[in-house]
């Protein structure tokens, strides 16, 4: 039964940063391949060849004996010091300590960032507990990042399944809120109609009152004092004089001249009440100018 042709990886960058995923991808496609159980030292020449050119330079650096150079195991754990070696500790774990839960970042994201970053920063046996803290401090959450402080027996693991469940829960309240303001637009829309029919019906309503009141109110005649309607050449008092003025041209019901009669009368007689007599006259001689006589009533 013929293997599956697996192609090896890229060629490495010969950059410290790159060196350990390169280095997985070439141990996953030696098991793919069927490398692993071959001669150690063909193992060797094929990691030689795939990493490029300058792989050479760097094994003649190392000072391998024979047997060394032969042995695949030996070669990849030298190589691994070569490449880590050249890399800032102290740089990596700053790096580390200042990572963050960011904003839209999920916790298996974040989780999955510290994993990585802590590859580098040689922690040995503390690595679980170092990510654990860093996990705990760094989320995005700081009520939850305080309550899990406080468990005295807490472990990456439940950390991580803790912080899940707090980020789903969010989501699920985010949903059912988003569905609650949904509903609530829809029936504050319907009320907007309704109440914008019912505004509509009622205007309509008073435009039609007014109209009507309109139609029904029509300006007397300040000739005849007709309320029918009619021109000023079809006035019946046209050509009529009035008993009151004897002017031409209007009827005496509707004369001026006599309202203003019956508000003179009116004012007399409203001053004479005030002291109990009727003004009837006055008589003047060249002794007494302006007196005045009256009689009781």
């Amino acid at each position: 039964m013929s293997r599956f042709q697996v192609p090896p990886p890229e060629k490495f960058t010969f950059k410290a940063v790159d060196w350990p995923k390169w280095i997985k991808r070439f141990e996953r496609f030696r098991i793919a391949s069927g490398l692993e159980t071959q001669a150690e030292e063909n193992q060797v020449n094929v990691l030689v060849y795939s990493m490029g050119e300058e792989a050479e330079d760097i094994l003649v650096s190392l000072r391998l004996s024979p047997e060394e150079e032969a042995d695949f195991h030996t070669v990849k754990t030298r190589l691994d010091a070569h490449f880590v070696a050249r890399r800032n500790i102290i740089f990596e774990r700053a790096k580390f300590n200042q990572r963050q839960q960011e904003m839209g970042e999920t916790v298996d994201s974040f989780h999955t960032a510290l994993q990585c970053l802590a590859e580098h920063c040689g922690y040995g046996a503390l690595h679980s507990e170092m990510v654990r803290d860093r996990f705990v401090v760094g989320l995005k959450d700081k009520r939850l990042s305080e309550q899990l402080q406080m468990d005295p027996e807490l472990t990456l693991e439940k950390a991580v399944n803790r912080a899940r469940q707090s980020e789903q829960v969010k989501k699920q309240q985010e949903m059912l809120n988003c569905n609650f303001r949904a509903d609530v637009h829809v029936d504050g829309v319907h009320a907007r109609q309704q109440g914008g029919a019912r505004a509509r019906a009622n205007a309509q309503q008073y435009r039609q009152k007014v109209k009507k009141s309109a139609q029904e109110t029509i300006t007397q005649c300040m000739r005849c004092g007709d309320s029918k309607g009619h021109g000023v050449q079809q006035c019946p008092a046209r050509e009529a004089v009035c008993n009151q003025c004897r002017k031409k041209g209007h009827y005496a019901r509707v004369c001026r001249s006599k309202k203003r009669k019956d508000m003179k009368i009116a004012m007399v007689t409203e001053d004479s009440e005030e002291d109990g007599a009727a003004f009837l006259g006055s008589m003047s001689d060249k002794d007494t100018l302006n007196g005045k006589w009256r009689i009781l009533v």
